[in-house]
C-alpha cells in the first residue's frame, strides 16, 4: 500500500508540472473543448426572466454532463485520499503547483454610486476605499442595523426606537446597506441529505454541509421590511464585498466524490463550473449580485480553496496557504543520491524514480549504502544533505487572481510566493502591482541511515513444522527431526536492516518577506527577503508608496518600505519601541495610528511618518490590564474624522471586577487625549450620526452626545 501511495503521489507531482488543458484533454479524450455559454438568469422572487449574461471561461476544463463531472470527482477523490495518507510518512502536507490558463474578459458597465447623505455618518472601517466589507452593524442617517445571533434589528435614528426585527433562525455572518436595500448574509447547515436532480443521480449533499444564504430586503419602510430576493449557495463563507451596486459572496466547499455545490437547491450550472487546479481540494463558488436589478450569476472554480480575500475596484484575490511539501523533499533527496553513485547504479535508481517506483528506488540506495564502510557512508549522506539544503525550503502562499466587472468574473491566473499571510492587510494593490507581506518558516531536510525492523515473508522456501537437528560423530552424521507445537507457515521472519529515513524539520528561524507582483503577467518582479529575523509580522498597511510593517519579538519594529519602484523595494527606516501594533490606520498629516499591546496594557500609538527614514512615536495611550475587539477585528475601529476621534470597544480587568465600554480618544494636535470611556457592558461597536455617538452591544444601543459625552438615552434590542 505504501508503494502505491508514493507512486500516485509522484504521478500527481508530475501532473502538476504540465498544462491543464493538455492534461484534461488526454484524460477525457478529444471531447474536451473550451466553450462560451450563454444562459438566462432568473429572479426567483419576481418570476421574470432578466437580461442574458454572456460569460467566458475559455481555456479551463469544463464538463459536458454531470456524469462526466462525477467520473472526474471519483478519480480526484481516490487520489486525494492517498495523498492525505502521506501524513503518515512525514510531518508536512502535500503541495501541488497551481496551473492556470488566463481567461478573456468581457466589459460590463459598472461603477460606484455617490451617497446622497449630508449628515456625518459612520461607515464600516474597510481596507480599500470604495469596497465595503461585511459587518454586524451598518449605519445610515436614517437607520442603524444590528445583527445579533439569528436576529437583525432595524433601528430608527430619528425615532430612537426599534422599527422592526428580522428573525431568521440562521446565524448572521454579515450585513450590507445599499440605498434602501439591506443585505443579510447567513450561514446554515444542511439538515437532511439533498439529492439534486441530475441525469446520473450521482450526487448527494449530506447533512452538516454549510449553506450561505444571501437575503435582500427593501427597507424603504423600516417598520415593514420586505424580502425581495434570496439566493442560497452551498459552502462555508470565505468573505464578501460590495462594490457600487454589485455584491460578491465567496464560499468554499470541500471536493469529494459525491458532493456538488447547489444554487437555490439546484446543481451549480455546468456552464460556469471549471477546473483550475489539477487536483482540486475545494469548490470556490462566487456569487455576483446586482442590487439594483437583482440579476445574479454564480461561478464555481475547482481550486485549492482559500484562507483570505482581498478586493480592489477591478480585481478580486483569494489567498491559499500550504505547508512545505514532504513529497518534494522525498523525491529531491532520492534524486540527489544519484549524483554521488556509480553510473550504472544511478541509472537504475533514476529509472525507478521516473517509473514512480519510489520505494524500490529507496531500497536500491539502501543496498548500496550497506556495502559501504561506516565512514564512507556518513560522508556520502552528509554530501547529499548539504546539497538538498542549498536552497531554502519554505511554506507557500498561492494567490488566485480574478478580474471583476459587474456580473462578469474572469480568472486571470495565479502566482506563488514564499511564506504565509497574517491577514487581508498583508495584501495591497497599487496601480498595476500587487504587494504581499509574508512570514516565513524555514525548513531543512534531514537524512539518517539507522537500524530498523525489516520484515520478510518466505515465498520460495517451504517451512517445516518441525525442528531439524544433525548429530555427527567420527565420520558419520545423523539427521533427526522433532515435531513442534504450532505452525510457522504464517510467521514472518524479522531481521534488523538499516533503513534510509528522510524527514523535514523546522529550523526555528523565522523571517519576513515583501513581494511585488506585476499584474500584467502575474510575475514577481521585486522582493525583500529576510526582514526581522526571529520575529513575525503583526500588522501591515500601504499608505501611498510606503508599505508599513510591524514585526515583534521583544520590541515593536515599525518598518517603512518604499515600493515606488516595484522592481527595487527598499527599507527606508524602522522604529523600535516597546510593545507592538496589531492594527495600523492612516491619518491626515502623515500620521499613522497603531492599536496594539504593551505588556498587559492596551496601547494606542500615534506615529509621525512624514519622514519614513526618521519616524517617531509622538504620543501613546496605555489602558492598563485592558483588551479590545479591535485587536482582532478592524471593523471594531471607528474613526470620526470631522471631530478627530478614534473609538474602540474595550474591556478592562482588575483583581475584583471587569468593566466594559467604549474608549474615545482625540488624535489632533500631534497628541492622543482620552476624551471619555463610555460605559456599556459587552460593547461591540461604536457608531455616530451627526452629533450623536452610539455604543452597540448585542442587546442594547446607548446614545451619547458627541461633544459632552453625556448619555442621552438607550434603545433596548428585543423582539
Amino acid at each position: 500500500m505504501k508503494r502505491e501511495v508514493l507512486a500516485l503521489l509522484a504521478i500527481a507531482s508530475l501532473i502538476a508540472g504540465a498544462s491543464l488543458p493538455f492534461i484534461v484533454s488526454n484524460i477525457y479524450g478529444e471531447s474536451y473543448k473550451p466553450i462560451t455559454p450563454t444562459y438566462q438568469l432568473s429572479n426567483p422572487y419576481s418570476g421574470q426572466q432578466v437580461n442574458t449574461s454572456l460569460i467566458s471561461l475559455e481555456g479551463l476544463k469544463k464538463f459536458s454532463s454531470y456524469e462526466e463531472l462525477s467520473q472526474f470527482l471519483r478519480s480526484v477523490t481516490n487520489l486525494r485520499t492517498l495523498v492525505n495518507q502521506l501524513t503518515y510518512y512525514g510531518p508536512q502536507g502535500f503541495l501541488l503547483e497551481t496551473v492556470v490558463t488566463p481567461l478573456a474578459t468581457i466589459p460590463l458597465a459598472s461603477g460606484l454610486r455617490e451617497s446622497s447623505q449630508t449628515t456625518a455618518t459612520s461607515k464600516t472601517n474597510v481596507q480599500v476605499e470604495g469596497i465595503d466589507e461585511p459587518d454586524i452593524v451598518k449605519v445610515s442617517d436614517g437607520i442603524i442595523v444590528v445583527a445579533s445571533g439569528s436576529k437583525v434589528f432595524i433601528v430608527s435614528v430619528p425615532g430612537k426606537t426599534v422599527s422592526s426585527v428580522l428573525v431568521l433562525d440562521e446565524y448572521v455572518r454579515g450585513l450590507f446597506l445599499y440605498k434602501n436595500r439591506l443585505v443579510v448574509i447567513t450561514e446554515t447547515y444542511v439538515k437532511h441529505p439533498i439529492v439534486p436532480e441530475t441525469e446520473c443521480r450521482c450526487f448527494v449533499v449530506p447533512s452538516g454541509i454549510p449553506n450561505v444564504n444571501t437575503y435582500v430586503f427593501d427597507v424603504s419602510n423600516a417598520s415593514n421590511p420586505s424580502l425581495i430576493n434570496k439566493i442560497t449557495v452551498t459552502g462555508s463563507m470565505l468573505s464578501s464585498r460590495l462594490s457600487g451596486n454589485y455584491l460578491y459572496v465567496v464560499t468554499n466547499t470541500p471536493v469529494s466524490e459525491s458532493i456538488i455545490p447547489l444554487v437555490n437547491e439546484k446543481p451549480a450550472p455546468l456552464e460556469t463550473l471549471v477546473v483550475v487546479d489539477v487536483i482540486p481540494e475545494a469548490y470556490t463558488m462566487m456569487l455576483a449580485l446586482d442590487l439594483d436589478e437583482l440579476n445574479y450569476t454564480t461561478y464555481t472554480f475547482m481550486t485549492g480553496g482559500g484562507s483570505w480575500l482581498y478586493m480592489s475596484l477591478n480585481n478580486l484575490y483569494i489567498a491559499r496557504g500550504a505547508g512545505f511539501s514532504y513529497l518534494d523533499a522525498y523525491v529531491l533527496t532520492l534524486r540527489t543520491f544519484t549524483n554521488y553513485l556509480p553510473g550504472d547504479v544511478a541509472s537504475k535508481i533514476s529509472g525507478l524514480i521516473d517509473a514512480v517506483q519510489l520505494d524500490a528506488a529507496r531500497e536500491k540506495i539502501e543496498d548500496y549504502l550497506l556495502n559501504m564502510s561506516e565512514e564512507s557512508r556518513k560522508e556520502l549522506i552528509t554530501k547529499v544533505v548539504n546539497e538538498v539544503n542549498k536552497e531554502p525550503k519554505h511554506d507557500l502562499t498561492t494567490f488566485y487572481v480574478f478580474s471583476v466587472e459587474g456580473l462578469t468574473i474572469s480568472l486571470r491566473g495565479s502566482f506563488n510566493v514564499s511564506g504565509h499571510l497574517l491577514d487581508q492587510f498583508a495584501m495591497e494593490e497599487t496601480g498595476n502591482y500587487f504587494i504581499t507581506a509574508t512570514t516565513d518558516n524555514n525548513y531543512s531536510i534531514a537524512v539518517s541511515f539507522v537500524p530498523a525492523p525489516y520484515q520478510i515473508y518466505e515465498t520460495t522456501t517451504k517451512r517445516s513444522n518441525e525442528v531439524v537437528i544433525q548429530e555427527c560423530s567420527a565420520d558419520a552424521c545423523v539427521t533427526k527431526s522433532f515435531p513442534v507445537v504450532g505452525s510457522w507457515d504464517q510467521a514472518p521472519y524479522w531481521y534488523i536492516r538499516p533503513r534510509l529515513i528522510i524527514y523535514v524539520s523546522f529550523t526555528g528561524e523565522v523571517s519576513n518577506n515583501v513581494f511585488i507582483t506585476n499584474l500584467t503577467d502575474l510575475s514577481v518582479v521585486g522582493s525583500l527577503r529576510g526582514l526581522a529575523r526571529g520575529e513575525r509580522i503583526y500588522s501591515a498597511r500601504l499608505v501611498g508608496n510606503v508599505f508599513f510593517l510591524v514585526t515583534f519579538r521583544q520590541v515593536d519594529p515599525l518598518f517603512a518600505i518604499d515600493v515606488s519602484d516595484p522592481e527595487n523595494p527598499r527599507v527606508l527606516g524602522f522604529l523600535k519601541i516597546p510593545g507592538f501594533s496589531e492594527y495600523l490606520h492612516p491619518l491626515p498629516g502623515n500620521k499613522l495610528l497603531g492599536i496594539g499591546l504593551e505588556d498587559r496594557s492596551l496601547k494606542i500609538s500615534l506615529f509621525n511618518v512624514t519622514d519614513p527614514t526618521n519616524m517617531s512615536e509622538i504620543a501613546k495611550v496605555l489602558v492598563y490590564s485592558a483588551w479590545s475587539q479591535a485587536l482582532q477585528d478592524h471593523h471594531a475601529v471607528t474613526i470620526y474624522p470631522e471631530k478627530e476621534l478614534v473609538m474602540i470597544p474595550i474591556t478592562s480587568y482588575s483583581a475584583s471586577y471587569v468593566s466594559n465600554g467604549a474608549l474615545v480618544v482625540r488624535y489632533g494636535n500631534n497628541e492622543l487625549k482620552v476624551e471619555a470611556i463610555l460605559p456599556h457592558e459587552y460593547c461591540l461597536r461604536v457608531a455616530y450620526v451627526g452629533n450623536e455617538l452610539y455604543t452597540i452591544s448585542s442587546n442594547l444601543i446607548k446614545i451619547f452626545n458627541a461633544n459632552t459625552y453625556e448619555e442621552l438615552g438607550q434603545i433596548i434590542l428585543e423582539k
